[in-house]
């Protein structure tokens, strides 16, 4: 016979077995918990790159300027800005973002510098002496490899920092970024 006590007890080991919503386990078996990534500061990095101008051409019939956004070189600046900016936020939302809750026994860790010496053979520039610079190259190079583990991070700390993953895919409409 279970009593309310018994009940009380299993109920807290389930929870406490269950992960928050807020944990996620990547491809890689490595974990991290998404937590809030400040507002401010996301719409900030964000304003660091300036979307394209829009050209201008003399449009003789009508006597006067106008905007040519079909304009070829336009349209390739402006694909060039979408993909910067939404690197920059998914950067962003790593980083400010998560923390590390658990890494694979057989998986080196970011203060490890074996994936350095990896990534450095590949041509890439380093910045080993940066803490920030070693989580995030870590993170996308060894412990998220596959897009899915980068969408599921987008969703759940895009989520809890109040951005719609819809709006970190087309980082141009953040809230309170500036339009031009």
């Amino acid at each position: 016979m279970s009593n309310g006590k018994d009940m009380k007890a299993v109920n807290a080991v389930e929870k406490a077995q269950k992960p928050d919503d807020n944990t996620v386990t990547l491809s890689t078996g490595v974990v991290v918990r998404g937590k809030q990534a400040p507002q401010l500061h996301l719409v900030k990095i964000l304003s660091y790159l300036p979307r394209p101008k829009v050209p201008v051409w003399f449009n003789p019939s009508m006597g006067r300027e106008m905007e040519n956004p079909e304009d070829p070189d336009y349209i390739e600046r402006v694909k060039e800005w979408k993909t910067e900016s939404g690197n920059m936020m998914l950067n962003a939302l790593i980083l400010l973002g998560t923390e590390l809750v658990s890494v694979p026994k057989k998986m080196t860790k970011p203060e490890s510098d074996d994936w350095i010496d990896e990534y450095k053979t590949l041509g890439m520039e380093i910045h080993p002496e940066s803490k920030n610079w070693r989580y995030l190259t870590w993170f996308t190079f060894k412990a998220a490899p596959v897009a899915a583990d980068l969408d599921v991070i987008k969703e759940v700390v895009g989520r809890l920092s109040g951005v719609p993953e819809a709006k970190v895919d087309a980082a141009e409409q953040f809230p309170g970024r500036d339009q031009e």
